[in-house]
């Protein structure tokens, strides 16, 4: 009976029921605005998931772990708040990091005191904040641990003055 038909036959009937069958997917599920444009037809089955997504359902609504909390996007970051004692705690690096290279100067160089105390002015006057920073004290034992002298409590209270 198959050998009836031609392949122009058969290609002719597969195009007439492929159109017929787009044609009637296309009535099913989208409609003419009237200005030309498509838009397709909700579904009832995407409505009623989220109602029960809304609703608290059989089991009721999910409880977090003690001590998790939900947190938007925007306020999350792996970061510390930037504030004032982060800046200071930036600054008391850098203060180090100056203490350190004056001390290398001065062991090169055969520094005295006196030019500690010079060349310390000028870090005194770039970073003013550190005077009251509550890490001063920890500042002070970082400078006696690398200067090639002896600083008495006084020294080290006057550098900042």
């Amino acid at each position: 009976m198959l050998k009836a038909f031609s392949w122009q036959d058969f290609l002719l009937a597969a195009t007439l029921l492929s159109l017929i069958w787009w044609l009637g997917i296309w009535l099913l599920y989208y409609r003419n605005t009237g200005a030309g444009n498509l838009v397709p037809l909700g579904h009832s089955w995407s409505e009623e998931f989220d109602d029960l997504e809304r609703e608290s359902g059989l089991m009721g609504k999910a409880v977090l772990e003690q001590g998790v909390t939900m947190v938007a996007a925007e306020d999350f970051s792996f970061g510390a708040p930037v504030s004032d004692q982060g800046e200071q705690l930036g600054d008391l690096a850098d203060v180090q990091e100056e203490i350190k290279s004056i001390c290398g100067i001065l062991e090169v160089e055969d520094g005295t005191k006196e030019d500690f105390f010079l060349l310390f002015e000028m870090i005194r006057k770039k970073y003013p904040k550190i005077a009251s920073s509550p890490s001063l004290s920890s500042l002070h034992v970082f400078i006696r641990e690398h200067v090639p002298f002896a600083l008495s409590e006084e020294e080290l209270e006057n550098l900042w003055t």
